[in-house]
């Protein structure tokens, strides 16, 4: 019983049943298996990203070129705002950011609070400030820092899977 085969077979698959997946149409089978194709998109949808601005889906544009004062985006519950991030300190040659308090104070207000706050932090990743982080997990706000391009890819994928109420943004502009 050692040396034997449980189950043999000498078949071939007969022509019929090969598959039809060739590359001629591997988009189109592709296309079959997008399940978030005919899912709503969020309003707050990020559409695009230049030099100094945020363009989304319902047209809305951020842009910031005033370097002295500098205009973010802050996204949540479907909505778009736009925040002046005047109180924004960079530390260790530009390497943490720690946002003012006046820019958080939101996260008390809104009911419900998001589960995670996906945080564009400008052209470069960057790290959130200890006191910034410690505030928000008071909050019970888990969160996911990036350079801005790739915080909205995170951030629109996230709000398209789950709700978008349980996921905000922050995002600074790619120009800082």
């Amino acid at each position: 019983m050692l040396g034997k085969r449980l189950f043999h077979s000498t078949s071939r698959v007969p022509r019929h049943y090969t598959t039809t997946f060739k590359a001629s149409n591997l988009g189109q089978n592709l296309a079959k298996y997008d399940i978030y194709a005919l899912a709503d998109k969020p309003e707050n949808n990020v559409e695009m990203i230049s030099k100094e601005s945020i363009i989304f889906s319902n047209l809305k544009v951020i842009s910031n070129t005033n370097l002295e004062n500098p205009i973010g985006a802050l996204l949540l519950s479907n909505q778009i705002f736009e925040i002046s991030l005047k109180g924004l300190e960079f530390k260790y040659d530009g390497v943490v950011v720690e946002f003012d308090d006046k820019i958080l104070d939101i996260f008390e207000l809104v009911y419900p609070k998001p589960e995670l706050l996906v945080a564009g932090l400008g052209k470069r990743t960057r790290m959130l400030g200890p006191k910034t982080k410690e505030r928000l997990n008071k909050l019970g706000i888990r969160v996911e820092t990036g350079d801005t391009r790739s915080s909205a890819l995170s951030y629109d994928l996230l709000a398209t899977e789950r709700s978008p109420f349980l996921v905000a943004s922050i995002m600074l502009p790619p120009n800082i």
